[in-house]
C-alpha cells in the first residue's frame, strides 16, 4: 500500500524545507502530493510546538488570467498581491515532487473564484462557471499537476440541528432556489419540500414497537418505518441526480476548456453516508478520474463516522423521549445499514473502534467504493487521526494501524493522508512502516510537524 500526502492552509510549511521534507516522505512511502487550496499565508502562523493558522487574510498564489473568466462569461477575481519569491519556491516545490516521479494534484483549485450568481451552487449556471473558469485557471499556471481535487459541494447528511454550524444540517437542504433544478431533473418541488417536512416530523414522532417490527426489515421494512412515503424517495433521488449533475457539468467544462488533459477526482463521504449527501459512487466513476471516500472513523468533531452516529442517536433520544438508545441505533442501521459490533447504546460509541469495528466496518465501507471501479488505484480513501481530527476525539497510532491493515485486507491500494501539517510521530512511524522504509527517529533528520493547523 502506498500514500498521497496533503498539505493544505499553510503551504509554506513544505515550501520553506521541501527538498529534506520529501525526501523524507519519500522513503516513507509518499509516491503523490495534494496541495491547496493556492493561496499564501499572510500572516504568519503562531509559534511554538503547537500552532494555528491565524485566520488572517490569505493571499491566491498566483495572478488571474482574465481570457479565461471572459470565455465562459464570468468576472474575473482581483489580482492579489504577487509575493514573487513566495510564488518561485512553490513553483519549485511542485517540480521537485514531480522530478521523484510523483503524481501531484490541487486540492479545491477553484479556490478563489470570482463572483457567480446569487443562486444554490447545484442550481445556477452562472455559479458553476465561476467555479470552472477559476479551476481551469489555476490548472493552466501550474502545468506541472496532474489535476484536480474537489471537495464538495454536497447536501447534508447530519440531523443535529446544532451541526448547520458545521456546515451539514440536512433540514435546510431545499431552499427556493433550487427549484428550478428540480423542474429541469423532472421533480415537482413543492412535494419534495412537504416530504422532507414529513421526515421532519416522522422523526420527532418514532414509535418503538415500529422500530422495532420495522427496522430490521430491508428495504421494505425502512419504507414502512418512515411513513411509505414515495416523495421521499423521490427527494432522496433528486439530491443524486443534482449532484452528479454538477459535477459532470463540471467536468465536461474543464475536459474542453484545458489547453492539456488534466484529471479529476471527487472526495464523497464515507460509503454508508454517501447517498443521503448525494454521492452515487458508481455514476460518477463514469467521468471522475479517482474517488476519494472520507474513510473518517473518530467519535465528535465533524465528519467521523461514530461523532455521526452518536449524534443521530442523541438527537432522536431527544426528539422522543420515550425512545431508547437501541431503538434510535436500529433506526440508524435502517437509515445506513450500518451495524456496529459492540454498539447497544451511545456509551458505546466511546470505546467503538476495536479491532473487529476495523474487520467489520472499515472493511465495508472500503469494498463498497472498489466495487465501483475498474482499477482499485482510482479509490483514494482520505485518512485522517491524530490529536484532533476534525475537531474530534483523538486516534492513536495504533487505531490508525489498524484502520490501514483493514482497509489493505479489503483491497485497498492508496490512500490520501490529512494532512501534513498535524502529522505526527505515532502515525508517521505507523504510515512509512506500512508503506515504505520504517522511520526511525534517531537515524532521520526529518521530524513530523505534529502543529494544530486548523
Amino acid at each position: 500500500m502506498k500514500l498521497w500526502m496533503d498539505v493544505m492552509r499553510d503551504l509554506e510549511y513544505l515550501m520553506n524545507d521541501y527538498e529534506r521534507i520529501l525526501d523524507a516522505w519519500a522513503e516513507g512511502g509518499v509516491e503523490g502530493l495534494v496541495v491547496g487550496p493556492m493561496f499564501f499565508n499572510a500572516e504568519k502562523l503562531l509559534p511554538g510546538p503547537k500552532i494555528a493558522w491565524t485566520g488572517g487574510p490569505a493571499i491566491p498564489s498566483f495572478d488571474p488570467n482574465p481570457e479565461v473568466y471572459h470565455r465562459l462569461g464570468v468576472e474575473p477575481p482581483a489580482r492579489p498581491e504577487p509575493l514573487p519569491e513566495k510564488r518561485a519556491l512553490l513553483e519549485k516545490t511542485l517540480l521537485a515532487a514531480k522530478e521523484r516521479g510523483w503524481q501531484v494534484w490541487i486540492f479545491q483549485a477553484s479556490y478563489g473564484a470570482g463572483p457567480g450568481g446569487k443562486g444554490h451552487v447545484f442550481a445556477d449556471e452562472l455559479t458553476r462557471r465561476a467555479i470552472c473558469a477559476r479551476m481551469i485557471d489555476t490548472l493552466e499556471h501550474y502545468p506541472m499537476v496532474d489535476g484536480a481535487i474537489m471537495d464538495g459541494p454536497e447536501w447534508g447528511y447530519e440531523i443535529a440541528p446544532h451541526h448547520m454550524n458545521y456546515r451539514s444540517y440536512i433540514f435546510n437542504d431545499l431552499p427556493e432556489s433550487v427549484a428550478g433544478k428540480a423542474a429541469e431533473l423532472g421533480y415537482d418541488y413543492a412535494r419534495l419540500v412537504a416530504a422532507k417536512d414529513r421526515l421532519y416530523e416522522r422523526l420527532h414522532n418514532l414509535d418503538p414497537r415500529r422500530i422495532r417490527l420495522h427496522a430490521p426489515g430491508g428495504l421494505l421494512g425502512a419504507f414502512e418505518l418512515f411513513g411509505e412515503d414515495p416523495d421521499l424517495f423521490a427527494w432522496f433521488r433528486f439530491r443524486v441526480d443534482a449532484l452528479t449533475a454538477f459535477f459532470r457539468g463540471v467536468s465536461d467544462c474543464l475536459r474542453a476548456e484545458m489547453s492539456r488533459p488534466i484529471r479529476l477526482g471527487v472526495g464523497p463521504r464515507s460509503a454508508a453516508f454517501a447517498p443521503l449527501c448525494g454521492y452515487d459512487m458508481a455514476r460518477l466513476a463514469e467521468f471522475m478520474d479517482i474517488l476519494l471516500p472520507k474513510h473518517y472513523f473518530w467519535q465528535r468533531g465533524f465528519d467521523g463516522l461514530l461523532g455521526t452516529v452518536y449524534r443521530y442517536v442523541e438527537t432522536l433520544t431527544s426528539w422522543n423521549p420515550g425512545l431508547g438508545d437501541a431503538e434510535a441505533l436500529a433506526v440508524v442501521k435502517a437509515l445506513f445499514g450500518l451495524s456496529l459490533p459492540g454498539v447497544y447504546s451511545r456509551s458505546d460509541l466511546e470505546s467503538a473502534l476495536t479491532a473487529e469495528f476495523c474487520q467489520e466496518v472499515v472493511a465495508q465501507e472500503t469494498r463498497r467504493p472498489l466495487a465501483v471501479v475498474d482499477d482499485p488505484q482510482r479509490i483514494v480513501p482520505w485518512v485522517d487521526a491524530g490529536r484532533f481530527p476534525h475537531d474530534g476525539d483523538p486516534m492513536s497510532a495504533g487505531d490508525l494501524r489498524r484502520v490501514l491493515l483493514a482497509a489493505q485486507e479489503a483491497g485497498l491500494q492508496r490512500f490520501l493522508y490529512h494532512h501534513a501539517g498535524n502529522l505526527t510521530a505515532g502515525e508517521w512511524a505507523v504510515m512509512s512502516e506500512l508503506c515504505g522504509k520504517p522511520w526511525r527517529p534517531l537515524e532521520s533528520a526529518y521530524r513530523p510537524p505534529d502543529m494544530l493547523v486548523l
